[in-house]
């Protein structure tokens, strides 16, 4: 889910009074998959818990580190079959 996710470079709308330049994800696209992690704020903008979000990414490692170890076994029985 998080892959599909577009990550983009943006400035908020709001009444602050920095012109920063921010990165992150869109609220709407993550209340679509995860909607316990956005919120509205004073503004009547969605807002992302990024503290929340980043849970749900150290599952997507996981993820990925358990399919790379699958990946490695059998990379490491085909060796020793072809006696690499």
């Amino acid at each position: 889910k998080l892959s599909s996710l577009k990550k983009a470079y943006f400035q908020f709308n709001d009444n602050r009074d920095d012109n920063l330049t921010h990165i992150g994800v869109s609220a709407q696209e993550i209340k679509e998959l995860y909607p316990e992690i956005v919120q509205e704020n004073e503004y009547g903008m969605l807002t992302v818990d990024y503290s929340k979000l980043s849970v749900v990414a150290l599952e997507a490692v996981d993820i990925l580190y358990k399919k790379n170890k699958k990946l490695e076994e059998r990379l490491n029985k085909i060796e020793q079959i072809l006696g690499c």
